[in-house]
């Protein structure tokens, strides 16, 4: 019976005590910030909209002070201190795009919203690429 039991009980406990690599404090951050991207993509409501940009700058500002685990692991082709400039200057114009994305929707302008969706988009891919181990 405790041949069948133990591995039964590992079994079950095995998922609740597994780490994944999107736990982190900064995948937690990442997570903040794609799901107001997400929500600012789709709303027309400009107070909603500031509020979401708003959310947004402050997982972007607390990520800026994370290191991603590829570049702490030394998987980063220019080393750990040259990948955490880079970082922080592609987390400081993602900043800047929301901040523009706040100001637009104050504005009232679900135009300029949209466009600024783009870039936004290409950040998110440009930093993957680069701050991501490959799956």
């Amino acid at each position: 019976m405790k041949r069948f039991l133990i591995p039964m009980l590992v079994g079950a406990l095995l998922p609740v005590m597994s780490v994944r690599a999107d736990d982190t404090p900064l995948a937690e951050q990442m997570e903040v910030l794609d799901d107001a991207y997400k929500a600012m993509r789709r709303t027309e409501d400009a107070k909603e909209g500031v509020k979401l940009a708003q959310e947004a700058q402050v997982a972007v500002l607390k990520a800026t002070m994370m290191t991603p685990d590829f570049v702490e692991a030394g998987g980063h082709p220019d080393g750990k201190e040259k990948a955490m400039v880079e970082y922080k200057k592609q987390m400081g114009q993602l900043f800047l795009v929301l901040c523009e994305m706040e100001a637009a929707f104050l504005a009232g302008d679900l135009e300029k919203v949209q466009e600024l969706v783009q870039p936004l988009k290409d950040s998110k891919k440009k930093g993957h690429n680069e701050f991501m181990e490959d799956e």
